[in-house]
């Protein structure tokens, strides 16, 4: 069985490895669900199963605060029951939602449990506007089989991002509704998804459908069963990097596990080499998947055959099943189906799983699963989305910027609750201090790290003005500033003004000027400094809509002087900054991170500079903000693009 789901993708100027392989997703831990494609996917298997849903789906719910900064609920009880219940009807045969079925009425039953929910909206005024909002979804799911066993569980999550609307005259927002509801639509695709996936629940259907006995669990936690070898047990999600599209070195070997019951096993390679060799799979272009089948054991495996299905863009026009028939002792096959990609109506990631069937005697190996990026045309590059950010490499044992000075601070979460939050600061601030320590080689003792309660008004003036002169010397290198929250845009002036934990929206008496952080950098000597900005901008309190002032970066009193700051901004409007669910990061933190690991160094001589960051960060940015809402999302370096300057020529980080 091989099928295609739709997932986020982002694009990037330079096309890295554009296939990863990643085993059968596991029966714990949590997933994001991604991008939706409003196709549901139709999996029919021949089981009739109960659907009980817990009372947090009778009474679910997510909270907001209205355009006059009022608590409020909104119920979401319909939509996610009915849901559910739709895709699950596309999952099982026969779906029964009535208590009291006594366990041989049905084959299985499906428990579901409302878990995280919440709200992402900023309505700083009201007026006749649209603000984004983003509702995140979260479900506790598992199946159980009639027998007691339990088959699958899982944790998921999903995300969807629309526009609401808000009148001068109403503390009323409209359209939020319509975001929840569609959330509740991703959310319970993603568990038929899941649930139409897992092999043990397939094993079961597959068991119904021949009309035999159900299978029995073994004392090792296997099933089996004297007609047929099952499949592997599902395995924990992972992800790891494959021979990209069109190389000719060794296949992948599956990293999965191998359950060997009788004396007759498999295994299996797959590749996928696209016709232009660009690594990305383009409407209308020629490609072939490539299968080297091998038979492990001691007996011939009857009946060999490769499944694949899914999306119609890519299955469409492929030859399913692929028979191979009979494969001896030793025995290896080599096969090609080649294919031609169908309409794809935008940039997307796909999903491909892989999977052989054989003759009951034979043990196989677990599914295989790619993502493939696709796209309608030969247009700009993308880059497949791989959430590996927080996976830190091992230090080295050796500071490789033993001078160098980090400080990241996030916060987003505030003292006054109508203060909205922001979701990923202080994870982001943590990694990024991470980061610090690890890629770019900064001594621990030279990093500070500033999240949420710990990043009041007071905090942030001890940081700059008494904590960092003392880390000042003649060897001082850089000193690296990372920043993500709230900031308020002083319309007089065009000042930012970054907000603390204590800071409230009325008022500036409680916030932090950039004009006292950069002349904070001049009086501790600081050498050269890069300052790093993940802002979400609000006008001041009472400023005229009609005449707004641009953020002023760089104030002419700051003592900032062009040769000593170098400044990234991520959102460089007065607007939300973007979040980036599937990499559970802010926009502009993810692709700096990713940057920071590598990706940015354009040139590949082994280093970053920060010019090569700021150029990297830029494209990646505005082309997910883009294409994630519709809403642009531009990001600012000074010194620019094109400016003869030796602060776009500083190494973050370096091949050491």
């Amino acid at each position: 069985m091989c099928r295609w789901t739709g997932l986020g993708v982002r694009r990037s100027s330079k096309v890295p490895l554009a296939v990863l392989l990643a085993v059968a997703l596991g029966s714990s831990g949590c997933q994001f669900f991604g991008q939706w494609q409003h196709r549901p996917t139709n999996y029919n298997l021949p089981l009739t199963v109960q659907l009980r849903m817990d009372q947090s789906i009778a009474a679910a719910s997510v909270d907001y605060r209205d355009a006059c900064g009022q608590a409020r609920t909104m119920p979401i009880r319909d939509a996610l029951e009915s849901q559910l219940k739709t895709r699950a009807g596309h999952v099982f045969e026969h779906v029964r939602v009535e208590s009291g079925l006594s366990p041989d009425a049905v084959d299985g039953v499906v428990d579901a449990a409302l878990g995280f929910r919440q709200v992402d909206l900023f309505v700083p005024r009201k007026a006749n506007k649209s603000y984004p909002a983003t509702v995140t979804l979260g479900l506790d799911f598992s199946y159980t089989d009639n027998q007691g066993a339990v088959l699958y569980s899982k944790k998921l999550q999903s995300a969807a991002t629309g526009e609401v609307e808000v009148r001068a005259d109403s503390c009323d927002i409209s359209g939020l509704d319509n975001v929840a509801q569609e959330a509740a639509a991703k959310l319970a695709e993603g568990v038929a998804e899941q649930l139409g996936t897992a092999i043990k629940i397939r094993e079961q259907a597959q068991f119904r459908k021949l009309g035999g006995a159900r299978p029995i669990q073994s004392a090792a936690g296997q099933t089996a069963s004297p007609t047929h070898v099952p499949l592997s047990a599902d395995s924990s999600t992972s992800v790891v990097p494959t021979q990209p599209v069109g190389s000719t070195s060794q296949l992948p070997t599956e990293p999965g596990p191998t359950v060997q019951l009788g004396p007759t096993h498999l295994s299996f390679r797959t590749i996928i080499r696209d016709d232009n060799q660009n690594h990305v799979l383009e409407q209308r272009e020629s490609f072939s998947v490539e299968f080297e089948v091998k038979n492990e054991g001691t007996a011939p495996a009857e009946n060999v055959e490769i499944e694949l299905s899914g999306h119609a863009a890519i299955v469409g026009n492929l030859e399913s099943p692929v028979t191979l028939g009979t494969l001896q002792p030793g025995d290896v096959q080599r096969v090609a189906v080649n294919g031609k990609v169908g309409t794809v109506s935008d940039v997307e990631q796909a999903e491909l799983i892989c999977a052989l069937r054989a003759s009951s005697n034979v043990t196989l190996p677990s599914a295989k699963k790619f993502f493939v990026a696709i796209r309608p045309d030969a247009g700009e590059a993308i880059e497949v989305l791989s959430v590996d950010v927080d996976q830190l490499p091992s230090r080295n044992g050796k500071s490789a910027q033993p001078h160098a000075v980090g400080i990241a601070i996030g916060i987003g979460a505030f003292r006054d609750p109508a203060m909205p939050g922001m979701k990923f600061a202080a994870h982001d601030a943590e990694v990024m201090g991470a980061y610090f320590k690890t890629v770019l080689g900064i001594p621990p003792q030279r990093v500070k790290v500033v999240s949420d309660a710990n990043g009041l008004k007071d905090d942030l003036v001890d940081l700059f003005e008494q904590w960092l002169p003392k880390q000042s010397g003649s060897q001082q290198t850089t000193t690296y500033i990372y920043v993500t929250g709230r900031a308020v845009v002083d319309q007089e002036t065009g000042v930012v003004l970054l907000m603390p934990y204590d800071g409230t929206l009325g008022g500036a008496s409680r916030t932090f000027s950039l004009t006292r952080l950069q002349r904070a950098l001049t009086k501790a000597s600081v050498k050269q400094a890069v300052l790093m900005l993940d802002l979400s901008l609000e006008s001041s309190s009472g400023s005229d809509p009609g005449r707004m002032v641009p953020p002023r970066w760089v104030q002419p009193d700051s003592g900032g002087e062009p040769d000593r700051v170098m400044l990234m901004v991520g959102n460089s409007g007065i607007q939300e900054a973007q979040a980036y669910q599937p990499g559970q990061h802010g926009l502009f933190t993810y692709f700096l991170l990713k940057g920071l690991r590598g990706a940015a160094d354009l040139d590949k001589n082994g280093n970053v500079l920060t010019g090569e960051l700021c150029a990297y960060v830029h494209g990646q940015v505005g082309a997910v903000a883009q294409a994630q809402a519709g809403n642009p999302q531009q990001t600012l370096c000074f010194p620019a693009a094109g400016e003869r300057s030796p602060l776009r020529t500083i190494p973050v980080t370096k091949n050491h």
